[in-house]
């Protein structure tokens, strides 16, 4: 086990300013070739924050980010932090009319982005109003250059506990995009609950974090910053690519990753088709989709000698509010499809959608959460944070249940539920089950109209590569399984399942494109 300390200060900006005091040499960040330094690091975040003053950004603007995952964002982040400016990440798989959206919904007083998403947002009269700068173009509006050229020393600012340090949003999975608004009290919560629950703990001194996640998602901002407070370097991936991370793996560096299920599946297959090892990787955390048990069993026979964690969360939450830890995911303990116990400092609890009265364990209500790491709330949008934010409760709109042991089992989504002749379904029921069926890669289950039941359960599913089944064929294998009411009356097969960037598949999507019926034979 590494020595390496732990570092988390009340803010995110003095962070970097410590690792740059106390370990200036180190290696803090890998990105395409070229390494950082801490105290590089923490001078080209002072450099960043002088940019911006001189650009006239003050405490409280919103940087809005068009962009993958380029190195520059760690200076944005921490030079914005310095001066308590907001950095709003956006996702940059968005159309450009969405991008539009969130731009007047954020009203950031700079965009900063990619070069080709920025032409695509002009192009379709997006984001004209928003002072704007692009990165790694060179040039008079080129963000790097202009970074560049500042002075590297401390600003005079000092931001507080409540000064806010990034602005998501939410993936509009349900609706419009939300501004999730996340003060330096989040950070510093959920860092001291992490620490306490003795999580992404270094295994070795040479232990590197393989950086892949977008940036504008929790877990992407949160796993860098949580690097940078273990002292382990961030290799920075530009995007999320098999290939690229299985070459990764045959390095030197011991790899600690934060992952999606889909991403992990992905993974599996591109090192299964070169025959390459993942023994590389000391750590896996995941989380954002459930995990099947099939995909579990085959992540832990090929990263043999990794830490597999999963947290469950939500960005409201600045991420988990509940960790199942590595022990409890061995083959055989009924908690490994859990998604663990509540972290320290953090409350959870099963309550009644409609009434709010307490759920008893193995009764199913939705989970709500408590802890000093809850958002300030959604911005601009008071009537959304009172109804998802009541007396300090975080209502997640996941329905699960908690078992005698406190364990948390998340079945679905509240609204994804299915009321089929009266019977509530959850299609994540049957979605496990089929989880099992050889035949499928990958399933999502939805509710579609249906005159005689008001709905009906429908199967939406991909094909394993050579396999032979039909509509028949997969309601045969749930036969026996399920209840005779959660039966499916219609399925469909799709080469692919719509995903949003976390890897949650899109079923308000399939809900739209699926909604005819595909009767079973």
């Amino acid at each position: 086990m590494s020595q390496r300390e732990i570092l988390n200060p009340p803010v995110i900006a003095d962070l970097i300013e410590i690792q740059a005091r106390k370990r200036p040499d180190r290696i803090g960040l890998v990105f395409e070739g070229r390494s950082f330094t801490y105290a590089e690091m923490n001078a080209r975040a002072n450099r960043a924050a002088q940019a911006l003053i001189s650009l006239g950004v003050q405490r409280g603007d919103r940087i809005a980010w068009l962009a993958r995952n380029v190195s520059t964002f760690w200076d944005a982040l921490f030079g914005a932090a310095k001066i308590g400016a907001v950095t709003t990440p956006i996702n940059w798989r968005l159309a450009p009319a969405e991008v539009a959206q969130i731009l007047n919904d954020a009203r950031p007083a700079l965009l900063v982005g990619e070069a080709m998403f920025l032409e695509a947002l002009r192009t379709a009269g997006g984001g004209a109003e928003v002072k704007t700068m692009m990165l790694e173009t060179g040039g008079e509006d080129c963000f790097d250059a202009f970074v560049d050229q500042q002075d590297d020393v401390e600003p005079d600012f000092k931001p507080t506990l409540e000064d806010i340090a990034v602005q998501l949003y939410t993936s509009g999975t349900t609706g419009l995009p939300k501004g999730v608004v996340l003060p330096n009290r989040c950070y510093f919560e959920v860092g001291a609950s992490g620490e306490a629950a003795g999580v992404i703990i270094p295994q070795t001194d040479d232990e590197s974090v393989l950086h892949a996640l977008p940036h504008f998602h929790v877990a992407g901002v949160n796993f860098g910053v949580m690097a940078v407070a273990r002292s382990m370097p961030i290799i920075q991936h530009r995007q999320f690519d098999p290939a690229a991370i299985v070459k990764e793996a045959q390095g030197a560096a011991p790899l600690n990753s934060f992952l999606v299920p889909a991403m992990i599946m992905m993974i599996l297959e591109a090192a299964k088709s070169t025959g390459a090892s993942l023994e590389k990787f000391t750590g896996v955390s995941y989380g954002a989709a459930p995990m099947p048990e099939p995909l579990l069993d085959a992540a832990m026979a090929a990263m043999p000698n990794a830490v597999f964690t999963q947290f469950y969360g939500m960005t409201e939450t600045t991420g988990g509010v509940t960790v199942l830890n590595h022990s409890d995911h061995a083959k055989g303990k009924k908690q490994r499809v859990s998604a663990g116990k509540p972290l320290p400092s953090c409350e959870v609890k099963i309550c009644d959608p409609v009434t709010g009265a307490e759920k008893q364990p193995g009764e199913t209500g939705e989970i709500v959460a408590r802890s000093g790491f809850v958002m300030d709330g959604y911005w601009m949008k008071p009537d959304a944070t009172t109804e998802a934010v009541r007396d300090g409760w975080y209502w997640s709109g996941d329905a699960g249940y908690a078992d005698d042991d406190g364990f948390i089992y998340v079945v679905d989504r509240i609204k994804d539920m299915i009321i089929s002749g009266g019977e509530n379904v959850y299609p994540a029921e049957i979605e496990t089950v089929l989880t099992k069926c050889p035949a499928l890669l990958e399933v999502a289950v939805i509710g579609v109209p249906d005159e005689k039941w008001g709905e009906a359960v429908k199967v939406v599913a991909v094909k394993r590569p050579g396999a032979e089944i039909d509509e028949a064929g997969v309601s045969d294998f749930l036969k026996g399984k399920i209840a005779d009411f959660k039966l499916p009356k219609h399925v469909a097969f799709l080469d692919r399942l719509p995903r949003n960037p976390s890897g949650k598949i899109l079923k308000t999507a399939l809900r739209n494109t699926e909604s005819a019926p595909s009767k079973v034979g």
